[in-house]
């Protein structure tokens, strides 16, 4: 697919305040060693359809972008018109409890939503055993959709971060409130209850500082401990 015809995309309907190439890199990253080609995709609470797009233009055969939220998913009027045939997303507004679906997904993404599912039960996973089975319920039903050697894709923030733990806003996310979100050993442990026994998870690097963001995830958890604490973890059934 070409790349011009993705940036293009990404400029029309506006899919990040980041420079095209700035967020490219990005997007390389996070979906390190996904292999997109002929699969099928469902990416809940995409938003703007930024990862769908990546999906489709990194050769998906198909993708769903699941948004219950007209205002995230605003580009449904243009999708028609200025996107390219091959990169044309299905734009579905409904919510994870709304969907049902007897497809089966090659790959499934939950890039910074995870937490949106429900956030007044997700915000207390960590303290109570009802809310963490409550939810364990809604991740069964995504489980459900996952084929046996499918991929599912989760990023979020920590609630452990260096700025949390001061009551403050920290500089480099300031729109972040870390209590509506978990950590990474949470999350998977959400995940191990539905049978998946293969992660991995890296530290996401800070976008704005470029290649010097990108060598500094390479150092773990502790240097996004004082930044942003973004995580990224890449599930799998055992092999």
């Amino acid at each position: 697919m070409s790349l011009e015809s993705f940036k293009q995309i990404h400029s029309n309907l506006k899919l990040s305040h980041h420079p095209f190439k700035r967020s490219l890199n990005y997007l390389k990253w996070a979906f390190k060693s996904i292999d997109f080609n002929g699969k099928a995709v469902l990416d809940i609470g995409g938003g703007n359809g930024i990862y769908s797009y990546y999906s489709k233009y990194s050769g998906a055969k198909r993708c769903i972008n699941l948004e219950p939220f007209e205002a995230g998913s605003k580009n449904v009027k243009i999708n028609s018109q200025t996107v390219n045939d091959n990169l044309k997303i299905e734009i579905i507004n409904k919510t994870i409890q709304e969907f049902n679906t007897n497809e089966k997904f090659d790959i499934i993404i939950l890039h910074d939503s995870i937490n949106h599912l429900d956030e007044p039960i997700f915000s207390s996973i960590h303290k109570s055993r009802k809310d963490f089975e409550t939810y364990s319920l809604l991740i069964k039903k995504i489980s459900s959709f996952l084929k046996n050697d499918g991929t599912i894709i989760v990023t979020d923030c920590s609630r452990y971060n260096f700025w949390g733990f001061l009551g403050l806003k920290s500089p480099f996310a300031p729109s972040i409130e870390w209590d509506i979100h978990q950590s990474p050993s949470l999350i998977i442990k959400l995940f191990k209850s539905q049978g998946f026994d293969n992660f991995k998870i890296r530290w996401s690097p800070f976008k704005r500082f470029g290649l010097l963001g990108r060598i500094i995830s390479f150092l773990g958890f502790l240097p996004s401990f004082f930044m942003q604490s973004h995580f990224n973890i890449r599930i799998h059934y055992k092999d």
